[in-house]
């Protein structure tokens, strides 16, 4: 007994102690090198504090990117819901058997793709003249030119458009799977009490996977902020600062723009503690939602 009582903890506790290092060591030094003002241009450095965190609250640019990481959060984490929810229950009500597990094949694809793949295929076909995206409107409009990502008010949408179409066809999969699972009982009560379609899905199944999907959405909320690759291959965050995202800020003023390392640093540390108390907030009001429930 003694024996199988310790066998999980000699396998996971090195794991976890693994992971603990790899995850606390790069972290703790973002936050000593958030307190200094290190440039990649220069050995020197010297400790300036909160400076660069107070800088960022006085940074136009910074105050813009967190925005522009605010709406592409809420427009992606949305859409890619609204869409898995609508094709899981289309694919379940009027698929066969057969036929919904051609489309789940065709729909996994896209999420297998790798994301800077996925951003090149994509930004060639918004491509203004031979863009396949861009098409129809030329068709409509007589051959009227429509780059959606080069204009602001479009590029995030665009862009935002493809995780859509990554993560929304694969979460439809999902969804159609846990529909698959419910028991039939409830649904063919409904049916009985003439209930319609959309009324069964309203009232019945969604409020059934409930606990799912919120676990999805999450996944989702997580998800969306690696999004670095995508936007940097199809706009760079253009045009102008239309579609840079905090971590696109952060790696232009520490890599690519001034070196300032150290003010990059401040920006991370403050993006994970915001995204930690976000999540930390929401997961505790959706616990204590479903307890009153």
């Amino acid at each position: 007994m003694r024996r199988r009582s310790s066998l999980p903890v000699t396998f996971l506790v090195p794991t976890l102690a693994i992971l603990l290092v790899l995850s606390m060591v790069p972290t703790l030094y973002a936050v000593v090198i958030a307190l200094q003002n290190r440039e990649l241009s220069s050995s020197d450095y010297s400790w300036v504090w909160l400076s660069n965190f107070i800088d960022l609250f006085a940074d136009r640019r910074f105050l813009n990117a967190v925005w522009v990481s605010v709406k592409w959060e809420i427009v992606t984490v949305v859409a890619t819901m609204m869409v898995a929810i609508g094709l899981g229950v289309l694919m379940f009500e009027v698929a066969s058997p057969r036929l919904r597990n051609i489309y789940c094949l065709l729909f996994i694809i896209p999420v297998l793709l790798p994301r800077v793949s996925a951003a090149f295929v994509w930004k060639f076909a918004y491509h203004p003249l031979y863009g396949i995206a861009t098409y129809p409107y030329r068709l409509i409009t007589g051959g009227l030119i429509f780059d959606p990502l080069s204009k602001p008010s479009t590029a995030l949408f665009a862009v935002a458009s493809v995780d859509v179409w990554q993560w929304g066809l694969f979460f439809a999969v999902i969804v159609l799977k846990l529909l698959e699972t419910l028991p039939p009982q409830p649904i063919e009560a409904a049916r009985l009490d003439h209930a319609k379609r959309w009324q069964i899905h309203a009232y019945v199944t969604l409020p059934m996977l409930k606990a799912p999907l919120i676990s999805l959405m999450f996944v989702k909320m997580i998800e969306s902020l690696r999004s670095f690759d995508l936007i940097y291959v199809m706009t760079r965050g253009g045009p102008g600062v239309a579609t840079e995202t905090l971590d696109m800020y952060a790696f232009s003023q520490g890599f690519i723009e001034s070196g300032k390392v150290s003010y990059a640093s401040a920006m991370a540390v403050l993006m994970m503690i915001a995204t930690v108390i976000t999540f930390t907030m929401l997961w505790k009001r959706v616990q204590a939602r479903s307890r009153i429930a």
